[in-house]
């Protein structure tokens, strides 16, 4: 399983919309095998959660996240992790021995049943020039 944690410094970056760069742990039997560290600079929130998919990321452990970028990571069947603050690695040693966030379930999963919910709440009709 591969495991996704944006940075900021060498901790886990406050909002993962704005991170720099992004940590991709590789998770085997209980141990991490492998990390690779990438730069985010060029990359939108489109990009990001295509660049990951790419990658294998099958969950992403981050601070804040904005709805859209959650509904990108879902959409490619990555679970979110979201509201996670402290050091990256002692983050990742949390998940991988199952004691982060004192729970093994993601925030956000990806569901074979996802609706987008569509423009509620937004203005749909011509604005009149009085």
């Amino acid at each position: 399983m591969k495991v996704a944690i944006p940075q900021f410094d060498n901790r886990v970056s406050p909002h993962f919309d704005c991170a720099s760069k992004i940590l991709i742990a590789t998770v085997e039997a209980g141990k991490v095998v492998s990390r690779e560290l990438y730069s985010l600079i060029d990359l939108n929130v489109l990009r990001r959660s295509t660049f990951l998919q790419k990658q294998g990321v099958e969950a992403v452990i981050c601070g804040a996240i904005s709805n859209f970028s959650v509904r990108l990571l879902l959409r490619n069947g990555i679970q979110v992790y979201a509201m996670i603050a402290g050091d990256a690695e002692q983050v990742l040693d949390q998940f991988v021995s199952g004691t982060l966030h004192s729970s093994a379930d993601p925030v956000f999963q990806p569901q074979n049943n996802f609706r987008h919910p569509g423009r509620m709440g937004r203005c749909r009709g011509r604005r009149k020039n009085l």
